[in-house]
């Protein structure tokens, strides 16, 4: 119900969004995002024709009969020719038809879907609305900072920051985070402290953004997994609750790991906020703005905020191909069940035709998600649409 839900929201927000953006603008687009997927797809196709062994060998086991992987690559034509092969799988998308998850199981490949999609959706969502949270305030408020000695960080406020710290990785999570949080962290900001003789927030926030953003996922995943689900049962290893269990059920099935992608994202949406706000805050307009006795609040939020989500909106669009890595390893690590684990499943058994259509889902996706963020462009700067018209 509350997918359906999302998915008509998405469908009014996409149709306002095109009027706004104008219906040529909107059209030429969309030409490009499809010529996009089917070079995307294509050339998966070609490249999965290129992984070694038989694939109805793999799929059916060691112990299938000639006959029975005969029948396998008569129905799923794999004798034919690679381009015959690509045309008859698009045949069968357009008509509904997704074939088998795992062909030896005869699972249908929508069932898979439609049990996992929804996980790994909600996963994204929730990741990214996390690192949004985090990451606009702390950039405005870095922006803001730079270049001055912050008063709201005191030099002396480090320390009692660093103990607890220490306290919360030593009795809450266990030596083990205690000596990450020690090597990753805590000694890094100790010598920059001492060496700054008191941090500004400016330079406290990248730091510790530059910290997260030399941390692997995987590194992060596996630290707040053993801190949290094992020293502590904070966070229980069950699997995927929907929202048919109920909201507390459901949020507290997905937010360990939706925290673990939030916080690999957050440092790379900061940065590039913080930079955008930078270079905006020397414009002239700022200045004028400033002239007329405008607050700062004001200025920050109309003036300077708005041009300056072009440049996080691209990287919010690009950043789809990125989570779909990061989902593989938490949904590892968390042993989620999601869509990400599933593609690795089906490469390694050689499903070709199942993979081909998981990554044309994922590439859809990406390109949609695009094609939405180049219209939303025409409402966020208006000036795109004259470029593009142009």
């Amino acid at each position: 119900m509350i997918l359906t839900i999302l998915l008509l929201a998405l469908v009014l927000l996409g149709v306002w969004v095109v009027r706004l953006a104008g219906w040529k603008f909107a059209a030429q687009r969309f030409g490009g995002a499809l010529i996009v997927l089917v070079l995307v797809t294509f050339g998966t196709s070609m490249l999965l024709r290129q992984v070694p062994g038989e694939p109805c060998e793999i799929a059916l086991g060691t112990a299938a009969t000639e006959e029975a992987v005969a029948l396998c690559v008569e129905e799923q034509g794999l004798d034919d020719g690679a381009v015959v092969q690509y045309v008859n799988w698009s045949k069968d998308i357009l008509s509904g038809d997704l074939g088998y998850a795992f062909y030896k199981n005869q699972e249908p490949l929508i069932d898979t879907i439609q049990q996992r999609m929804p996980r790994t959706a909600w996963l994204f969502l929730y990741s990214q609305l996390l690192a949004l949270m985090i990451a606009v305030p702390l950039g405005i408020w870095s922006a803001y900072q730079a270049g001055k000695r912050s008063r709201n960080i005191p030099s002396w406020l480090i320390y009692p920051i660093v103990g607890t710290l220490f306290v919360f990785g030593q009795f809450v999570a266990g030596w083990r985070v205690t000596a990450l949080i020690g090597v990753a962290f805590v000694i890094p900001v100790l010598i920059f402290n001492f060496v700054r003789a008191g941090p500004s927030g400016d330079t406290t926030v990248n730091f510790v953004a530059f910290v997260l953003l030399s941390i692997p996922v995987f590194v992060i995943g596996e630290s707040l997994r053993y801190a949290f689900a094992v020293q502590r049962d904070w966070y229980q290893l069950t699997g995927y609750a929907p929202w048919s269990d109920g909201a507390a059920a459901h949020l507290k099935s997905i937010w360990l790991p939706a925290l673990v992608l939030g916080l690999a994202a957050t440092p790379v949406y900061l940065r590039l906020l913080r930079a955008d706000f930078l270079q905006n805050l020397q414009q002239d307009y700022v200045a004028v703005a400033k002239a007329k006795g405008m607050s700062n609040t004001h200025i920050l939020v109309r003036h300077v905020l708005r041009p300056s989500t072009v440049t996080l909106m691209t990287v919010l669009g690009l950043n789809i191909a990125q989570l779909v890595n990061g989902a593989v390893v938490v949904e590892f690590i968390f042993d989620f069940d999601g869509m990400g684990g599933y593609l690795i499943e089906a490469v390694y058994r050689q499903e070709f035709f199942a993979v081909q259509t998981i990554v044309a889902l994922v590439a859809a996706l990406f390109i949609l998600t695009n094609l939405v963020i180049d219209l939303l462009y025409t409402v966020v700067d208006p000036r795109v649409t004259a470029t593009a018209g142009s």
